[in-house]
């Protein structure tokens, strides 16, 4: 390859790999003019003043930080778990997710961080294009110069992407991080990568300086464009300096898009069904969560069914979804109108929405990234109960959901099978609706070759089951 030696405007400070500078002939306010040496094949990341600058992998400044945890840091997938992921400082973060796809252009994004913040939720999924409900809502998002019926790939709308950076700061003061969808309405095909590739380079260099940016998902339910896929996910593995992981979406399936390919960091599903018998919590719901979780990688639904348009109308329903697919080792997603069409409906109240914060704090309570999908620990053989438990590898922590398959059905005298290590637990039932205390008990196991069995209360709907063993006083 030739060397080829261009001048390019850059903020000061800027640390830069594979490049030799030859000299730093000028400057202006926030700004150094150098003077680059590189080869043809690092050119296409190196455009004329002001257009790309592209973040590196490595000598990049520190992130800027959220000012309320969790993030201190951008998140990765953990190495030593990896089911989850964590942050620079070692803390491991319970997801739960909301659709809010036009957060970067509606009326009120305040009132969708208040929403997002009484509901639980710490991660918004957030279109960085797209036209979605535009019909109905007239909000278009889009990134580049001219217009999408006559766009120019290698300039920027400057105004939109200020104000989606004042947006994510705005979130970042209330905690909540983003997944970034980089196309929704367009599905570009192998022959526009290298018309693309600005595009991912500049989303790096605005967007990639911010801790609230849990993920980079490629795409929204498309999958027929794999060649392109594998270019930017690479582009973003390659460039992206904090490993945030990598992802995308098809349409609802039984398991997770393309959960074998190595460029893939998340396993997601969607499951955009209803709440209606045709979609079983046992052998819909559960089976898929299973499905997700079974590819070495975090297992995370970041698209639900939604009220009306999919049927989703049981909030107690709804309510059973989440906590299956959360017991089951994996990460969740509400999706309703108010997320979508009606973003800027800052008074919209969706059918379960007051169930998702006791879920979340039930979790975020554990040691939930050393939970996993446990079979024998805690179960129950009871007709017409579903049911999933996580455990320590020690069980010195067990947590078993169980719950009917049906809104309003009671349960009486569910017996549940418990094979722990000798010693003494605690033994704690709560509602899942508020995680109201219902009973708590003290358990005494002769060890794990042996199974003992206890006796539920009686409840309706949904039981929370946690055991914790007792540490003798020193």
């Amino acid at each position: 390859m030739k060397n080829i030696s261009r001048l390019f405007v850059w903020p000061a400070a800027t640390a830069f790999v594979g490049l030799a500078i030859l000299a730093a002939v000028g400057s202006a306010p926030g700004f150094a003019i150098y003077d680059f040496r590189c080869s043809e094949g690092i050119l296409p990341l190196l455009p004329a003043a002001g257009k790309m600058p592209a973040g590196r992998k490595a000598g990049t400044a520190s992130p800027q930080s959220a000012i309320n945890e969790p993030w201190t840091s951008p998140y990765r997938v953990d190495p030593n778990r990896p089911f989850q992921v964590v942050n620079a400082e070692g803390r491991h973060l319970f997801i739960l997710n909301k659709t809010a796809w036009l957060y970067f252009g509606c009326k009120h994004p305040e009132g969708v961080l208040e929403r997002a913040v009484k509901q639980g939720v710490n991660v918004l999924r957030v279109s960085l294009e797209g036209q979605y409900y535009y019909e109905t809502v007239g909000i278009e998002l889009w990134p580049w110069g001219g217009t999408r019926d006559s766009p120019i790939w290698e300039e920027f709308n400057q105004a939109y992407w200020d104000e989606v950076e004042r947006r994510i700061r705005m979130a970042a003061e209330k905690g909540i991080g983003f997944d970034v969808v980089l196309y929704c309405t367009l599905k570009p095909s192998a022959a526009e990568i290298e018309s693309q590739r600005a595009y991912w380079a500049y989303a790096l260099e605005r967007l990639g300086k911010y801790a609230n940016i849990l993920t980079w998902e490629i795409a929204n339910e498309y999958i027929e464009n794999e060649d392109f896929q594998r270019q930017a996910a690479g582009f973003f593995h390659e460039n992206d300096p904090y490993d945030r992981p990598i992802c995308t979406s098809d349409g609802t399936t039984d398991d997770a898009a393309w959960p074998d390919r190595p460029w893939l960091d998340l396993a997601v599903n969607h499951t955009c069904t209803s709440s209606s018998e045709r979609h079983d919590l046992k052998d819909w719901y559960l089976a898929l969560a299973r499905n997700t979780r079974s590819h070495g990688k975090p297992a995370f639904c970041n698209e639900s069914g939604r009220e009306n348009r999919h049927g989703n109308n049981d909030g107690i329903h709804r309510r059973k979804q989440g906590w299956l697919w959360c017991s089951a080792g994996g990460f969740w997603t509400w999706h309703s109108w108010d997320g979508c069409e009606g973003i800027d409906d800052t008074d919209y109240t969706a059918p379960g929405q007051e169930f998702l914060k006791p879920m979340a704090d039930f979790f975020r309570a554990l040691p939930f990234w050393e939970l996993s999908p446990n079979y024998t620990a805690l179960t129950t053989d009871q007709p017409g109960i579903v049911w999933a438990t996580l455990a320590r590898p020690d069980r010195s922590v067990v947590v078993m959901y169980l719950c009917t398959r049906t809104t309003g059905q009671a349960a009486e005298a569910v017996a549940a099978q418990v094979r722990l290590p000798a010693g003494n637990y605690r033994i704690t039932l709560q509602r899942p609706s508020d995680l109201a205390a219902v009973l708590t008990l003290d358990h005494r196991s002769g060890g794990s070759n042996q199974s003992d069995r206890i006796v539920l209360p009686d409840f309706a709907d949904d039981l929370v089951v946690t055991v914790n063993k007792m540490i003798p006083r020193q």
